[in-house]
């Protein structure tokens, strides 16, 4: 197995790799055994408190995504922690000051963008996932809307299980087009075990949509979002909803050994491997026990699909059938299964 370097000055030298190549200024896929691939994490402009005048529809030269392009991408690390610690703060004001504002980054975040960005991975379909918040916000609504115009896309709606509406709101997504549930424990400082978020997983398993988790503390949110992610508190819904699909996602991120306990213990558990380390990524193919459940993922708009990509490359390599599995193939599967049978 051929050694490869696993730390980059910027995205663009990742085309150093053998399965890419740079193109009329842009690092691209350039090996034509790779994809198609299905991106299981991805969002629109992320929550704000005044996201009406974003354009989704709107499409620009560049992403202008949270880990710049400009900025290193690290394999062997948890995706956060290519930020430099200036570069960190400087994500963390944008991720504030954007949700109260709805400005910044957020107006690059849109539809035509992130296609072009899975395009030039070979990325041919992504879920687009919705995210509720206790404040309000017009997230999810427009989310669904966008998406379901969309045939590269799949719209996965969220509710907020503290909501006063919460049955209602959840019907009203999936009429909207919804084909699955987000549910964000540290942002919606709720724990995952919690009963009104076990009321969540009910609907969602008798609609026979499944439910897409942040699982895992990631290192960088306030202690109490810290708390209620810790991978411990997931195992009681996994539990007691078998015809639930749960998928964990970042694969439990600074807690993946917790969730990789969980996915051998539970057929209903998925993991999306967005934002882990080759080394974790590693661990969990080698450690997991059954490779048919394990998904890919970017966390796009915070990271183009090229670094999470690249790790997968790396950990496959002389493994054509599992690469496939996880590229495109186990996500393929979970998506033919969970048409919302209700509504």
């Amino acid at each position: 197995m051929e050694s490869h370097p696993l730390r980059y000055a910027t995205r663009d030298a990742l085309a150093a790799l053998p399965w890419f190549s740079e193109h009329h200024g842009e690092v691209v896929v350039s090996d034509s055994s790779i994809g198609p691939i299905i991106d299981v994490h991805t969002h629109y402009a992320l929550p704000s408190l005044k996201a009406s005048h974003i354009d989704l529809q709107a499409s620009h030269a560049d992403s202008h995504l949270l880990l710049g392009r400009c900025c290193a991408h690290h394999l062997d690390i948890y995706a956060n922690q290519c930020f430099t610690k200036v570069e960190l703060q400087a994500m963390l004001r944008e991720l504030l000051h954007g949700g109260v504002r709805g400005k910044g980054l957020r107006q690059y975040h849109t539809a035509p963008n992130l296609a072009r960005d899975m395009q030039s991975m070979g990325v041919t379909h992504s879920i687009v996932l919705g995210i509720d918040m206790p404040v309000p916000t017009l997230h999810v609504a427009r989310t669904l809307a966008t998406a379901k115009d969309r045939t590269d896309v799949t719209g996965y709606g969220s509710v907020y299980p503290r909501s006063f509406h919460a049955k209602h709101k959840f019907e009203e997504q999936l009429h909207l087009g919804a084909r699955g549930i987000k549910i964000h424990p540290p942002n919606m400082f709720i724990r995952p075990d919690h009963p009104k978020a076990m009321h969540i997983y009910g609907l969602c398993g008798e609609a026979g949509v499944p439910v897409f988790w942040h699982c895992g503390p990631a290192g960088i949110e306030p202690k109490l979002g810290a708390y209620c992610g810790q991978v411990r508190f997931y195992e009681a819904a996994l539990k007691a909803h078998p015809k639930t699909t749960f998928v964990l996602g970042h694969s439990g991120a600074t807690q993946h050994w917790e969730a990789i306990g969980l996915y051998r213990r539970y057929k209903n558990a998925y993991l999306d491997i967005s934002c882990i380390s080759l080394g974790q990524l590693r661990d969990v193919i080698d450690h997991g026990g059954d490779d048919s459940r394990i998904l890919f993922g970017s966390d796009w708009p915070f990271y183009h699909p090229i670094l999470p990509l690249a790790k997968v490359l790396i950990a496959t390599e002389g493994q054509p059938a599992l690469r496939r599995k996880i590229l495109h193939d186990n996500a393929a599967r979970m998506l033919e299964a969970h048409q919302p049978s209700r509504y």
